[in-house]
């Protein structure tokens, strides 16, 4: 009896509507990618990452402050109190402490930061299933990458003056955009080693814009109660928890972004093929 029920014309052509629609091929992209073990593996990478880079600057700013670092994370995230201690002793260099920047830690950056790379620039050919070669590849996935990287920079910058500027947020998220959807467009060429056409990119670099500048916005006032929280039940470690759980959040972003900006590439390039066959005589 189900066999018969669902090979009615009624059902077919309603299935076939599903399975046709570009939300059902999001859906089966998101699952075939695994998309949040693969967040979990950004993240992580990102973490690994991240904290020898802040020891690194933690050790290069020593001899003018040594809580340049912490302090810098408690005034962006407004901490206080046993939240703002914790950030100082995980981030601080004691003054005791001797040694300056060594070739291994400087080693330890790098590998680091080229594995984050090279995990995102993976996402984002899965997403466009396009094989992993070539030398240049690696380079370009690098660069992509650091562009990821200087535009979070950027917008957490512009997102710190939101209070200083004419207008307020409106006018923060506004310019955050306009920095943002560029700079997405610039990386995820990047990342795909420029064999993805720049129109077939630009959909994907724009819901990737818009949706880093919303969690951005969320995360002015999540990060610093995930801080605070953890920070009470775990201690200094807790800073640590706070920055991987909201990294998985970014990473989900990213991870999703690539998801949604390669089925509307692919649905773009197939509504070209279609016109330009309409179109041969």
């Amino acid at each position: 009896m189900s066999g018969s029920w669902a090979d009615r014309p009624l059902v077919r052509r309603a299935r076939g509507l599903v399975e046709n629609s570009i939300l059902w091929r999001i859906v089966v992209a998101a699952l075939e990618i695994r998309l949040y073990d693969r967040a979990l593996t950004i993240a992580g990478k990102a973490f690994i990452a991240l904290v020898p880079l802040l020891i690194v600057l933690a050790t290069l700013l020593s001899t003018s402050d040594s809580q340049a670092i912490g302090n810098w994370l408690i005034g962006k995230f407004e901490l206080s109190g046993a939240s703002a201690d914790a950030v100082r002793q995980l981030f601080g260099r004691p003054p005791s402490a001797t040694g300056g920047l060594t070739v291994l830690s400087v080693l330890t950056v790098l590998v680091s930061a080229s594995s984050f790379a090279r995990s995102i620039q993976r996402t984002y050919e899965m997403a466009w299933k396009l094989p992993a070669t070539g030398r240049r590849r690696t380079i370009a996935g690098i660069q992509g990458a650091v562009v990821l990287l200087v535009i979070l920079a950027a917008l957490a910058y512009v997102a710190s003056l939101a209070d200083n500027l004419p207008g307020g947020r409106l006018v923060t998220l506004t310019g955050q955009l306009v920095a943002a959807v560029p700079a997405w467009w610039l990386a995820s060429r990047l990342l795909l080693s420029r064999r993805v056409a720049w129109h077939l990119l630009l959909p994907g670099a724009t819901i990737s814009a818009v949706a880093q500048v919303a969690v951005s916005a969320v995360g002015s006032t999540y990060v610093p109660y995930l801080i605070e929280r953890n920070t009470d039940r775990y201690g200094v470690i807790g800073v640590a928890i706070a920055l991987i759980s909201w990294l998985v959040i970014l990473a989900l972003v990213i991870v999703a972004s690539a998801v949604v900006g390669a089925q509307l590439g692919a649905a773009l390039a197939a509504r070209e093929a279609r016109r330009d066959e309409a179109r041969t005589p």
